[in-house]
């Protein structure tokens, strides 16, 4: 995703914020500050600074260059400045984020503008391959659950499960209720043996046993 936001400088700014949909887990996606300074005859310098230190959404949103940035516009010159983020998969039921970055030039110019990250839920349930894979000694392994008449309100109930080659049951890394959207689990193979191990998932409500989601994938721990 790229968001871009034109801002004519030494003239009257209007719209503070504004809300994008965004998928987790995408990354490389830029927000754009594409900074016109119309004056014929002013130069101007100016400085643009993510405010980090507002906690919250930037556990979610890692931005890949935090530092304030530096930018001279002469008269009549256009200049972008450009931020890059990642999203992490693992948001839970979050809904949306904000991130909010300061535009200033020490003078007349002082302003902040909000960019709300809608997030979009899944649209199927999926159990996805673990990352890394083969690894040692822990790996990442990502579901998702999606917005379903049987998941409202009381949610749905999840069991992730990893057996050994042999079909025995090794530990359990989910065993509760969750809401829709996405998630990420570790699973720490540091006390077992190298080899090849099985992780099952099985989603389902409480008032339907029919309509259960059950997918198995395969991983490989070397030591």
């Amino acid at each position: 995703m790229k968001i871009i936001l034109t801002v004519l400088l030494l003239s009257t700014i209007i719209a503070a914020q504004n809300t994008y949909s965004i998928q987790p887990g995408v990354k490389n996606n830029q927000i754009v500050f594409e900074l016109s300074n119309i004056s014929s005859t002013e130069s101007v310098q100016i400085k643009s600074l993510p405010n980090t230190s507002r906690g919250g959404a930037y556990e979610r949103i890692k931005l890949t260059n935090e530092k304030e940035k530096l930018v001279e516009l002469l008269p009549e010159e256009t200049k972008e400045i450009v931020y890059t983020f990642d999203v992490d998969y693992n948001i839970g039921t979050t809904k949306s984020d904000t991130i909010e970055f300061t535009i200033t030039d020490g003078n007349a110019i002082n302003i902040t503008k909000q960019f709300i990250l809608q997030y979009t839920l899944p649209t199927e349930y999926k159990l996805e391959q673990n990352y890394p894979n083969p690894f040692n000694p822990t790996t990442k392994i990502r579901y998702s659950i999606p917005s379903t008449p049987l998941s409202l309100g009381e949610g749905l109930g999840v069991r992730l499960i990893v057996y050994d080659i042999l079909g025995n049951e090794v530990t359990t890394l989910v065993n509760e209720k969750k809401e829709p959207g996405y998630y990420e689990v570790e699973f720490n193979a540091s006390q077992f043996a190298s080899g090849v191990y099985i992780y099952r998932i099985a989603i389902h409500s409480d008032r339907l046993q029919a309509g259960s989601f059950v997918s198995t994938k395969k991983m490989l721990m070397i030591k």
